[in-house]
């Protein structure tokens, strides 16, 4: 399914369902279902879910049938406990219902044979989906706590969203979902999240600051979304999750084990990746067509110590803007291929995660962390600079423009430095696009781009290259020759 939808609290019951039974191995076996066994997932649930109110229906219910356990949430009942919490949100009447049978092997799995029609308001704004013939299996190990696999999958749906501003219509096709997990050594694991949607069609209408009608429309061939976890210590998440769960009121009384807890989770080791991608893109606006072949996403952190390191890639190709975007012959200069891959370093989030623990206090009359200990842990957080920005690799592509780009940037205290290496081919093409742009675009332009050419290095395949190099001292050389000061 798509993202937006498992954020939804309807839609992710069942990992809330999947993790908490995980939580039990006395219940974990090869016996069918039982009333004394619905008692216990039910107290379980009961633990981890918030109190329901005085006399109001209970989210989540447990009853034994047979070979299974049926599990049902009422998200009637969750609009008792969305008040109760001050959220501006409610769902209509519906239920979602899940099967969850014993395996002979310990572990659990939790079976969905359809989803029905959610409707829910968030201030003025009401959303809709409807899934054909969904179906979602789920195996948990006790052990772990956690899921060693599962499925999903559907025919088609809807999704729609009206606001007094605007009416969204989502249209999908066919629906995937893998869910993957591996013990590693530590007992840590490895688990991956991948959910694909085919034909995807929507539609947009709504009004502008003016008063005028704005419509747009769009299809893409797929849309892809990746999630993936290493080095996660399940159990550890799982008894945090039950320490927040059985203490909301007291937890001041439970800090140093809270510490614990939080200390032994932030430890070196866990990296963390999210991602997606769409495929060939076709949108119809005010302005023109739009069009894009491929679009890809990606972002990585890792927590090393004080070798932690965040990157980011963006791959696009295939762009194309409608001409009333940009002026005349701007086409020329539209990348239509994009590779960029960049990684911060010089953070370490074991230490700046630690100075935050350490510093926590709750129960106090002041904030949990004051300003000053939100300084400590900037200070322990970037405590393996200098602070290093590096730009691997990359490339960029325009009918008028080939260029490879590679460098890294470093911040220390007042002293800013790095490099870049830009490498272009066909530069005469680039010159005469950006000429082609007007007399007023040139007249700014033209001089910085001769001024750059006369200071190229000419490779031996005639493309012409730069080394930009920024010292500490504000300095800029190019090519090795100095060009002043950067501004203050």
């Amino acid at each position: 399914m798509s993202a937006s939808f498992f954020r939804r609290p309807a839609a992710r019951a069942f990992l809330i369902i999947g993790a908490t039974i995980a939580a039990c191995p006395a219940l974990a076996g090869d016996k069918p279902a039982t009333q004394d066994g619905a008692k216990k997932l039910q107290a379980l649930f009961d633990h981890f879910l918030p109190a329901t109110p005085a006399g109001g229906p209970a989210f989540v219910t447990v009853k034994s049938g047979g070979e299974d356990y049926l599990v049902s949430a009422d998200l009637g009942a969750l609009n008792v406990l969305l008040k109760a919490v001050g959220a501006a949100a409610s769902y209509e009447p519906a239920t979602l219902l899940y099967k969850l049978f014993e395996q002979d092997d310990g572990m659990w799995r939790l079976v969905q044979d359809s989803i029905p029609k959610i409707i829910s308001h968030a201030g003025q704004t009401t959303s809709a989906i409807e899934i054909d013939n969904y179906k979602q299996t789920l195996v948990v190990d006790p052990a772990l706590a956690w899921w060693v696999g599962g499925s999903a999958s559907a025919d088609k749906g809807v999704l729609a969203l009206h606001s007094p501003k605007a009416d969204e219509t989502f249209d999908f096709g066919a629906v995937s979902g893998n869910y993957a997990t591996t013990v590693n050594p530590d007992r840590t694991v490895s688990t991956s999240i991948k959910d694909e949607i085919d034909d995807i069609a929507f539609k947009i209408t709504g009004a502008a600051k003016d008063g005028d009608p704005v419509n747009a429309s769009g299809r893409l061939d797929k849309a892809a979304l990746h999630i993936g976890a290493d080095g996660l210590k399940t159990r550890k998440a799982f008894d945090l999750a039950s320490l927040l769960s059985a203490h909301r009121d007291d937890l001041a009384e439970h800090e140093a084990e809270l510490k614990g807890l939080l200390t032994e989770f932030a430890a070196p080791g866990l990296r963390l990746a999210e991602g997606g991608e769409i495929s060939k893109l076709m949108v119809s606006s005010p302005y023109g067509a739009i069009a894009l072949a491929a679009l890809k996403l990606a972002i990585g952190v890792a927590n090393a110590g004080p070798k932690s390191a965040i990157e980011a890639t963006l791959a696009a190709e295939g762009l194309s803007l409608p001409v009333a975007l940009a002026p005349p012959g701007a086409a020329a200069l539209t990348p239509s291929k994009i590779d960029l891959t960049a990684t911060l370093k010089g953070i370490d989030i074991a230490a700046g995660a630690h100075e935050a623990i350490a510093d926590l206090r709750l129960g106090g009359p002041g904030p949990a962390l004051s300003d000053e200990d939100s300084a400590k842990l900037a200070q322990a957080f970037l405590s393996a600079g200098p602070l290093e920005l590096d730009l691997a690799p990359s490339h960029v592509v325009a009918p008028a423009i080939d260029a490879d780009l590679q460098g890294a940037m470093r911040w220390e205290v007042g002293k800013p430095s790095g490099e870049m290496t830009i490498r272009i081919r066909g530069f005469d093409k680039t010159m005469a696009a950006v000429k082609a742009l007007g007399p007023d675009v040139a007249v700014k332009s033209l001089p910085g781009l001769a001024m750059a050419k006369g200071l190229a290095k000419t490779e031996r395949d005639g493309s012409l290259s730069w080394l930009v190099e920024l010292g500490p001292d504000r300095s800029i050389k190019v090519n090795g020759i100095p060009l002043g000061r950067a501004p203050e």
